[in-house]
C-alpha cells in the first residue's frame, strides 16, 4: 500500500503564478461536487416567513468504491457488472432518481445577532436550539457580521427513487452517462421525516447586510447534508447474491456540505456545488456476513446532484441540465472531488502512486474525459487516460507555511491518443516534473491542507502520427489541492491536480493549446483486508469467511508470529477444533 500524500513538487524559476489559498471547512469532511439544481417559485425580493417548500425533485451521483468491495459490483463468471459499474475506474454511478415531494423547512428571518432556539417549518415541526446545532459551518457564514439577516433551513425529507419502466413497458430516454435499472427503488433519503440522523441543517444569508431593509436577494446558501443510500440486489449481479433482500444500506457520518453564493428565491433557482475538498466515505450501516462489518467503507461520494426541478425524467433539457451540472457534459466529466485513501507514510507523493485521469467510457461507449488539441488547418488531436508516473524519491511535507519542491527528472506519463475521436492509440512520454507544494494548516488541526501546483512538465514520446511534446502550459496556472489526516492505520491522504496542457507536433516550434484543464488525482492504493467473519461451527470445525483474495495468517499467541495459513488466499476455510487456541489475520 501506498501512501498518498501527493503532490509533486517543483520550483518554477521560468514564470510567476500566482497561487490561491485554499481554507479548509473546520471539523468537516465534505463530499463530491455536489450539485442542487432549482426552478424559482416566486419572486420575491424578501426572505419569506418561517414556512415549508415543498417541490418535485430529481438526483444522480456517483461512487468511487473502495478496491476491497469491488467484487461485490463487478462482473463475477456469468455474472454481469452491477447497473452503472464501470471496472475500468471502480466507479458506480446511480440511475436517474425521482421524488415527488422534497421538503424543506425554513425559519422566520432574523438580523444578527438573535436569540435561540429558532423554529423551522410550519406549523414548527423542528428547532435550531444555536449554531451549535451545526456539525460544520462554512467560514463565510460563520464570519457574518451584523446586521446580516438570516434564514435557518432544515431538510424535512426527500426520498429519491430509481425510475421503473411504466404500464407500456417504456421507461425514461436513456442517456449514456448513467444506467437504467429494472425497478422502482427509493436509493437515497434525507431528512429526518425520511429516517435520517443527523439533521441536514442550512442557512440561507443576504449577500448585502442591510439588516431587515429591503432587499434580501441575493442570497448565499449552505447545507450540510446527510444521507442514507440503498443499493438494491440486481438479478444476474454478484448483489444477487451478496446484498441483503432490503438492499446495501450505506451512509455518512461527515457532512456533505454544499453551497450557492448567488439565491435569488425560495425554493432556490441554482446550482448547489461543493469541491476542493475529500470525497465523503460511504459506510455500511448493517453488517451482512462475510462481505461486509458494520462502518466498513463501501466508497466514497465523489459527485452527487439534487435538482428540484421536476419529477417528469421525459424533460430532456431538464435531465440534461442536471446531468450537465452533476456528472458533466459527455465526453468532459465533471472533476471529481479527491478521496482520501489509506497511506502507510505521509510523503509527497506516496511510494509508487501515479496521478491519472478519469479513464473508462460511457455506456454507449463515448470516453468519460478527453482533451482536445485543435491544429489549425490540420484537424484536431485528442487524448484520454493520462497516468503520470515513476514519480521516484518522494519528499516529506513542509511545515505549516513552509513550501517544499519535488522535481523528478524523468517522470513516465501513458495515455491513449486518437486524431478522430474514434480510433485510440497507446502512447509513452518521458521528461522531468516539478511541482511545489505549500502548507495552509497550522499545527493541532486534524486535517493538514496544502496548496499546491505543478510547475512545469516537459515530455517527449512518439504517438500514431509520429513524435510529439507535452508540456504543461508556461501561461496557465495547474493547481490543485492536497489534504493528510491520521488514521490508526496511517495516513488518509487526498491529492489532485488540474493541469493545462500544450501539445507540439514539429518538435516545439509551435505549441497547441488543451480546450481545457484534466484533472488528476493520486491512484487508488491496493485493497485492504476487511473482516474475517465466522459463518459456521461445529464441535470439530469452524468455518472462517471473507471477501477479496487475501493471504490467510495464522498465530498460537497474542502478540505473537504470524505465519501463512499455506494455499490459503480466499474463504472459505475450514479450522479443525482442536485444544489449543489459535488466532486468524489477513495480511495483504
Amino acid at each position: 500500500m501506498n501512501t498518498e500524500n501527493s503532490s509533486p513538487v517543483v520550483n518554477s524559476t521560468a514564470k510567476h503564478k500566482l497561487r490561491n489559498l485554499w481554507h479548509a471547512v473546520p471539523a468537516a469532511f465534505c463530499l463530491s461536487i455536489c450539485v442542487l439544481v432549482s426552478v424559482q417559485r416566486s419572486p420575491a425580493q424578501t426572505f419569506p416567513a418561517q414556512g415549508d417548500d415543498t417541490t418535485s425533485s430529481m438526483g444522480v451521483f456517483r461512487i468511487t468504491v473502495d478496491p476491497a468491495f469491488r467484487p461485490l459490483v463487478g462482473p463475477v463468471g456469468a455474472l454481469l457488472a452491477y447497473a452503472g459499474y464501470n471496472p475500468v475506474n471502480g466507479k458506480l454511478t446511480s440511475p436517474l432518481c425521482i421524488d415527488n415531494a422534497t421538503t424543506i423547512g425554513r425559519s422566520g428571518p432574523n438580523s444578527r445577532f438573535y436569540s435561540f432556539p429558532q423554529a423551522i417549518g410550519l406549523p414548527a415541526w423542528d428547532s435550531i436550539s444555536g449554531y451549535g446545532d451545526y456539525p460544520a459551518i462554512p467560514f463565510l457564514w460563520a464570519a457574518a457580521a451584523p446586521p446580516t439577516e438570516e434564514v435557518l433551513t432544515e431538510i424535512k425529507s426527500f426520498v429519491l427513487m430509481s425510475v421503473a419502466p411504466g404500464p407500456d413497458g417504456k421507461q425514461c430516454p436513456p442517456d449514456p452517462r448513467i444506467p437504467s435499472v429494472p425497478l422502482a427503488w427509493p436509493m437515497v433519503r434525507a431528512g429526518t421525516f425520511a429516517g435520517v440522523t443527523p439533521r441536514s441543517l442550512g442557512i440561507v444569508q443576504e449577500n448585502v447586510a442591510n439588516g431587515s431593509l429591503n432587499p434580501d436577494f441575493p442570497a448565499h446558501s449552505f447545507f450540510d447534508i446527510f444521507v442514507n443510500v440503498s443499493l438494491p440486489p440486481i438479478p444476474g449481479t454478484e448483489s444477487s447474491v451478496a446484498f441483503p433482500i432490503g438492499g446495501a444500506l450505506l451512509y455518512n457520518d461527515s457532512p456533505l456540505i454544499i453551497t450557492n453564493l448567488n439565491l435569488t428565491g425560495f425554493p432556490p433557482q441554482v446550482v448547489y456545488i461543493h469541491g476542493e475538498t475529500p470525497a465523503v466515505p460511504l459506510k455500511f450501516k448493517l453488517s451482512n456476513p462475510p462481505y461486509w462489518s458494520a462502518g466498513d467503507v463501501f466508497g466514497y461520494l465523489v459527485l452527487a446532484g439534487h435538482g428540484t426541478i421536476t419529477n417528469d425524467c421525459n424533460n430532456t433539457t431538464a435531465v440534461n441540465g442536471l446531468l450537465n451540472a452533476a456528472l458533466g457534459p459527455i465526453g468532459t466529466t465533471a472533476p471529481e472531488l479527491p478521496v482520501e485513501w489509506l497511506r502507510t507514510n505521509n510523503l509527497c507523493p506516496s511510494p509508487g502512486t501515479s496521478y491519472d485521469s478519469a479513464k473508462g467510457t460511457n455506456a454507449d461507449g463515448t470516453s468519460l474525459d478527453v482533451v482536445k488539441f485543435s491544429i489549425p488547418g490540420l484537424g484536431t488531436i485528442f487524448a484520454r487516460d493520462f497516468s503520470e508516473g515513476n514519480l521516484t524519491i518522494p519528499i516529506p511535507p513542509p511545515p505549516y507555511l513552509g513550501t517544499n519542491y519535488y522535481n523528478p527528472s524523468n517522470t513516465v506519463a501513458t495515455m491513449e491518443l486518437s486524431v478522430d475521436g474514434l480510433n485510440w492509440f497507446p502512447a509513452q512520454a518521458n521528461g522531468p516534473l516539478s511541482v511545489m507544494i505549500s502548507n495552509t494548516t497550522p499545527a493541532g488541526n486534524i486535517i493538514s491542507a496544502f496548496d499546491t501546483e505543478c510547475l512545469s512538465l516537459n515530455l517527449a514520446g512518439v504517438g500514431p502520427f509520429g513524435p510529439f511534446m507535452l508540456r504543461e502550459s508556461p501561461t496557465r496556472q495547474s493547481l490543485g489541492k492536497h489534504t493528510i489526516r491520521q488514521d490508526p492505520r496511517g495516513f488518509r491522504v487526498s491529492s489532485f491536480f488540474d493541469v493545462f496542457l500544450e501539445l507540439s507536433t514539429d518538435g516545439g516550434q509551435t505549441w497547441i493549446p488543451a480546450n481545457r484543464s484534466i484533472r488528476v488525482q493520486a491512484s487508488v492504493p491496493p485493497a485492504v483486508p476487511n473482516s474475517i467473519f465466522v459463518t459456521s461451527y461445529t464441535k470439530t470445525n469452524i468455518v472462517l469467511n471473507w471477501l477479496g483474495s487475501f493471504q490467510l495468517q495464522s498465530a498460537s499467541s497474542l502478540p505473537g508470529g504470524f505465519l501463512d495459513v499455506t494455499g490459503i488466499v480466499s474463504g472459505p476455510y475450514t479450522n479443525p477444533i482442536s485444544g489449543s487456541q489459535r488466532y486468524f489475520r489477513l495480511r495483504q
